[in-house]
């Protein structure tokens, strides 16, 4: 038989993944679709008021106010597009912790989360990014009820120790279904310390990650369980088999 390669020793990789959460408009979609419909509908009537003369023998002349017609239909498209969007970024919640998408991807681990509280209709996350810098993420029930029920379920399987909401505080059920599933590339641990022993990871094959939390140990320094509570005995038995 032939010999297992060493990355096969240490199997498949898992497959990380999380979910897109876009904000949703504070305005009514009835509200939305009316102003757009009615200007659509004026836009055409004053195109066809101010140019519908060029296609047709005799040639009248132009409806006398369909170039005002024109412009209140794409005025009213106008708003219509804007208070149908919010202004907010889109969220991100999966295995690699939580993210916020304006100008790039800046992501919080759930490693460094160190805190989730509820205020003022909101899941408010405080901690910080990959790069160590201080970083709150808010999401109201308004405009992210999902991505708001997600982040809590998520942390209570993660790192249940750092959630604080009230006993009386009500989220909408975190459906299967919900925001976009996406697939992460693998996380990035080369340049990383050690949780444990502070140890730098020069090696990819060197790394053990917690699969809850995904905090990076050196495969010399790995201990029976990480700071998050996951069990880490599989890697050690792994460290001595391999």
């Amino acid at each position: 038989m032939a010999k297992k390669t060493k990355s096969a020793k240490r199997g498949k990789l898992r497959e990380r993944r999380e979910r897109r959460f876009e904000p949703r408009a504070s305005a009514s979609a009835s509200v939305v679709y009316l102003l757009g419909a009615i200007g659509a509908v004026a836009m055409g009537a004053g195109s066809w008021g101010e140019f519908g003369s060029l296609v047709r023998d005799p040639s009248p002349e132009p409806f006398k106010y369909a170039a005002y017609v024109l412009a209140a239909g794409a005025v009213m498209v106008g708003i219509a597009i804007w208070i149908g969007t919010s202004g907010e970024a889109p969220l991100r919640v999966g295995d690699g912790g939580l993210a916020v998408e304006r100008s790039g991807v800046r992501r919080m681990p759930w490693y460094a989360v160190e805190r989730i509280a509820w205020s003022e209709g909101a899941v408010r996350v405080t901690g910080k990014d990959d790069a160590g810098t201080g970083m709150t993420i808010v999401a109201s029930l308004a405009s992210y009820p999902q991505a708001a029920a997600w982040i809590v379920k998520e942390a209570r399987e993660r790192v249940p120790a750092v959630v604080q909401l009230p006993e009386d505080v009500r989220l909408p059920e975190a459906q299967a279904s919900a925001g976009e599933s996406l697939v992460m590339d693998p996380p990035q641990v080369v340049g990383k310390h050690c949780a444990a022993s502070g140890t730098v990871i020069a090696y990819e094959p060197d790394a053990r990650v917690c699969p809850r939390c995904e905090r990076v140990y050196h495969k010399e320094h790995v201990p029976d369980s990480c700071t998050c509570g996951a069990s880490l005995e599989a890697f050690k038995a792994q460290t001595k088999t391999g």
